[in-house]
């Protein structure tokens, strides 16, 4: 009877990926990489400031008496020593088992803890907390190896793994969404002047990428497209996940050039470095080669076998909850 309705109603079907690859290492090395940034080069002074009617930070008052600042807060260069090292061992790959929830440890501390926390450091935290079970699942010893299957238990483990990875696709995709459609209640915003504020020079800009962003916000039809086109871009990034092949592909540039414009033009170096650690898990599909047994990095470096292989050849939607013909 099951089989029947799964043909006559054309049920999702989950596909038989591998979560396991280089691909969610190169992710959390993304956003292990934002957190460094913010612990490694801003001074203590600077992260833990007294907020009128708060008092010092880090406060320890709730559940961020359990972070490193708190539990250290007498030293708390110290306390950020501790976290870039326990951040470099993520990035080194070895051990995510252990390491997924230092990560998860270290990005909660930051969050709860600073003065001034942006949107990337509680991103930081809720990716860092969905990447738990995948890398607790994990059975290789460092998430550079090549992609493969655990020799015991399997099956659940995949599941169980790749539950929370569909669950990073879906939280990416409210982010972008969200983001968009709030753009679109602001008045510079929906009036297309934003991004000629943003452009004057008040934020991380200077020298040849002040000149460039100044000059095309100085003019309406500049300002209109920058400012429209990263609203327009925001919502194709939340439909990643109704797109394939070259449309995807597209998509995932798109959305790395605009957070690394950002960067540029703007300065917020951890916020867009975790956005595009994030994107990474968004972009790539789960029905691709990325997910399969040997998949390594070096195979996309020699042009072997690109991340959406197959897409274009007849190959069903990559749509993350199923595979729909």
């Amino acid at each position: 009877m099951l089989s029947t309705l799964r043909r006559g109603w054309q049920l999702p079907v989950v596909p038989d990926a591998i979560i396991w690859s280089p691909v969610v290492g190169l992710a959390r090395t993304l956003v292990a990489l934002g957190g460094l940034i913010t612990v490694l080069l801003t001074p203590a002074d600077y992260l833990f400031r007294p907020v009128a009617g708060l008092g010092s930070y880090p406060l320890c008052t709730n559940l961020d008496q359990a972070g490193v600042f708190c539990l250290m807060r007498e030293d708390l260069p110290l306390a950020q020593g501790l976290c870039a090292l326990i951040l470099v061992a993520v990035i080194s790959g070895f051990l995510p088992q252990i390491t997924s929830l230092l990560h998860l440890w270290v990005a909660f501390s930051i969050s709860s803890s600073i003065s001034i926390p942006e949107g990337g450091d509680q991103i930081a935290t809720i990716i860092a907390l969905l990447l738990v079970p995948i890398c607790v699942t994990d059975p290789r010893m460092n998430h550079w190896s090549s992609a493969r299957t655990a020799r015991r238990l399997y099956e659940p483990r995949a599941g169980f793994a790749l539950v929370f990875l569909i669950g990073i696709k879906l939280q990416l995709t409210v982010l972008y969404f969200y983001s968009a459609a709030g753009k679109l209640f602001v008045t510079e915003w929906a009036e297309g002047t934003a991004l000629y504020y943003i452009g004057q020079g008040f934020f991380g800009a200077s020298g040849l990428p002040l000149w460039v962003i100044t000059t095309v916000s100085s003019t309406a039809l500049g300002a209109a497209a920058l400012t429209w086109g990263t609203i327009a871009l925001e919502l194709a990034l939340a439909a990643t996940l109704l797109t394939r092949g070259r449309a995807r592909v597209l998509i995932a540039i798109a959305g790395v050039a605009l957070h690394l414009g950002i960067i540029v033009f703007i300065g917020l170096w951890s916020f867009q470095i975790i956005m595009i650690g994030g994107l990474v898990l968004l972009a790539t599909p789960i029905r691709s080669p990325a997910f399969t047994a040997g998949f390594s990095l070096r195979t996309v470096a020699h042009r072997r076998t690109p991340l959406n292989h197959g897409a274009d050849t007849g190959a069903e939607p990559t749509v993350e909850l199923a595979a729909m013909k």
